[in-house]
């Protein structure tokens, strides 16, 4: 029932941000002196949201979505000069505008309650808040001894491994576990290979039992080659490799990123334990994908290794 009311929620936000893209002509100046609140407000509001959960986003990224297109872009289509009269009533009215502090980081999985706004009392301009820190996912288990985890990254992308542009997804991956080994200080990570190989299923394999047979990792983890294309061919080669899958992990994924990206669900990414008890995780090919992916998968990385053993 929890999720359905989520759905039904995230419909009712969705109707609203297209009721404002439409209303291009309502400017956000009479918005807030009207009901203390605007776009910038929504998207501060989405962004912040986007801290509470540890996804990786950008305020400029929370901006698009709310407003349709780049808020710069916007602001130069349909912004307007602010009167006398609207700046005066703006001042007058600023006790009353929305604040948007989002609180705590929660791990992933645990739910918002409305209590923390009415326990702050009072109410803050947006125009306070940061919109530029990374979120940063929380480990689900209580401090301890850091867990060391060798790691292992694989790109699967033809023209990436052809030399026609740089990979970006799998610096993305080593970018995002680093951030929080750095910040939750439950992990420490060492990456042990680094690898780019062509959209080939053959190729893909040969990389993964290499790795998982060495045993000099805990952890693979493979970007790109997860969507619908006819060479997107990750997850066959995974399934060669693995003998237990994880499928908890990859609807985890799947689920918590579709509030973000709902063309997250058309990722056939799997997950799942080799004979040699590393972990193969596949995730998609798109950096920003890569962290939101990573911002389920980090928190209970600790606890998985040390069912493994590692």
């Amino acid at each position: 029932m929890a999720a359905l009311t989520l759905q039904i929620e995230a419909y009712a936000f969705r109707q609203l941000v297209e009721h404002l893209q439409w209303r291009s002509d309502v400017q956000n100046i009479d918005l807030m002196n009207l009901a203390g609140f605007c776009r910038n407000c929504l998207s501060k509001w989405y962004h912040a949201g986007a801290k509470v959960h540890g996804l990786p986003m950008e305020y400029a990224d929370a901006c698009e979505r709310v407003y349709g297109e780049p808020y710069p872009q916007w602001k130069k289509r349909h912004q307007k000069p602010a009167s006398e009269d609207q700046m005066a009533v703006f001042e007058a009215s600023k006790a009353k505008h929305a604040r948007t502090d989002p609180g705590p980081a929660l791990a992933p999985g645990m739910q918002v309650t409305g209590e923390g706004a009415s326990a702050r009392g009072g109410h803050s301009s947006v125009c306070g808040q940061d919109c530029d820190a990374a979120p940063v996912p929380v480990a689900l288990d209580s401090p301890g001894p850091a867990s060391r985890v060798r790691i292992a990254v694989l790109t699967a992308s033809d023209r990436a491994s052809a030399g026609t542009y740089e990979d970006a997804s799998g610096p993305a991956v080593v970018s995002a576990v680093r951030g929080f080994a750095e910040a939750s200080r439950a992990l420490h990570a060492d990456f042990v290979h680094q690898k780019v190989v062509p959209d080939d299923e053959d190729a893909i394999f040969g990389a993964l039992w290499g790795w998982s047979e060495a045993r000099d990792c805990d952890l693979i983890v493979t970007t790109g080659g997860t969507g619908f294309g006819p060479r997107d061919v990750t997850p066959e080669a995974t399934r060669r490799v693995i003998a237990r899958p994880a499928e908890g992990l990859a609807r985890a994924m799947a689920w918590q990123t579709s509030f973000l990206e709902p063309h997250s669900i058309l990722s056939r990414g799997i997950c799942g334990i080799t004979r040699t008890g590393v972990l193969v995780v596949n995730l998609p090919g798109h950096p920003s994908a890569v962290k939101q992916c990573l911002s389920v998968l980090l928190p209970v990385l600790p606890q998985a290794l040390q069912m493994l053993g590692a």
